[in-house]
């Protein structure tokens, strides 16, 4: 198993379908226990059966309420913190050309660019909608209710719409982008609830070398001077860099973060190097991220069954890596 200094040992994994919740438990006994797992970042996104607002249910195998009361009452009986995660500005379009995620399926007006027709990967809300703010919160409240949550993930990662609807165009992207999260962290504070997000959108592409992906390309990045500190960043880096600068940009900032790589082993090897040699006392620990269906990485690891919607390269890949961090078995 890996040695961490730190006290988090996680995963970001796609919530099961619900015909895979015995599935789920069995991955979670089997392999996240015995490799020390205490947290799960459930990326939900917009699959639960909401019923504040059912217009916005991703119809694709939605949770009901029984099945994730069942997912938090697995990582509860194992001590695994479980954290929903929403997408609550970019990522509100699908990669199929023709389809919107949840809160753009219910409300279309929320749609920062909505003289564009084509649907893209990636559309974004206009945190300047007279009207968003109540749907949202209706939203965020009822997903850390359902799973007896402390803490929420609020996405913010690979925003490249901002700034561009006649509501937002005269105000500077960085100011869109704190305001915004602010008043998300504000909320959740009020109820008691941490707020997660990626960091990538506090990160200067030009100036890190990591790209307008990994960092931001349109001026997001002065927000990292205006949120507040208590914020938790998951630092998300999949490629093989000389440097991860972000660990000292965040340190100097003064956030705690979370080190998230991806599926290649040695690149996740060199990122935890690096941030174990630069730590100033600001990180938490470790979460694996895995960007794949769960059912198929869960019957992968359990079974060794291939097959599904992932490619068998990028399966087997990123297997290695979860082996490597949760020491759940010999490599493949």
């Amino acid at each position: 198993m890996l040695q961490l200094p730190w006290k988090t040992r996680g995963i970001c994994l796609a919530a099961p379908k619900p015909d895979e919740l015995d599935l789920f438990d069995q991955f979670v006994k089997e392999k996240l226990v015995p490799g020390g797992c205490n947290l799960i970042v459930l990326l939900v996104r917009y699959r639960y059966r909401f019923k504040s607002h059912p217009e916005c249910v991703n119809p694709r195998d939605p949770l009901d309420e029984a099945s994730a009361k069942h997912v938090a009452d697995t990582c509860r009986s194992y001590g695994i913190r479980l954290v929903p995660k929403m997408n609550l500005m970019g990522h509100q379009s699908e990669k199929a050309a023709d389809t919107y995620d949840g809160l753009l399926r219910g409300y279309p007006e929320f749609d920062e660019t909505p003289h564009l027709s084509e649907v893209f990967y990636c559309r974004s809300l206009c945190p300047k909608h007279p009207s968003i703010k109540p749907v949202i919160y209706d939203l965020m409240d009822e997903m850390t209710d359902v799973f007896s949550a402390d803490g929420l993930h609020i996405g913010m990662d690979e925003v490249f719409d901002i700034g561009k609807c006649p509501r937002c165009k005269d105000t500077p992207t960085y100011r869109l982008f704190a305001e915004w999260v602010t008043d998300l962290y504000r909320h959740n504070l009020r109820r008691g609830i941490q707020t997660l997000m990626w960091g990538d959108r506090l990160l200067n592409g030009l100036e890190t070398d990591y790209g307008s992906w990994e960092a931001s390309g349109n001026f997001t990045e002065p927000a990292i001077e205006l949120l507040p500190k208590d914020i938790l960043i998951c630092d998300w880096h999949y490629e093989d860099m000389t440097e991860y600068l972000s660990v000292d940009i965040f340190a100097n900032a003064g956030f705690r973060i979370l080190l998230c790589p991806w599926r290649y082993q040695a690149n996740a090897e060199k990122f935890i190097d690096y941030a174990k040699n630069h730590d100033r006392g600001h990180i938490e620990g470790v979460m694996a991220t895995t960007w794949i269906n769960s059912g198929d990485l869960m019957r992968y690891n359990l079974n060794g069954e291939r097959g599904g919607s992932t490619s068998p390269a990028t399966l087997e890949a990123l297997s290695y890596t979860i082996d490597w961090i949760f020491g759940s078995g010999e490599n493949r």
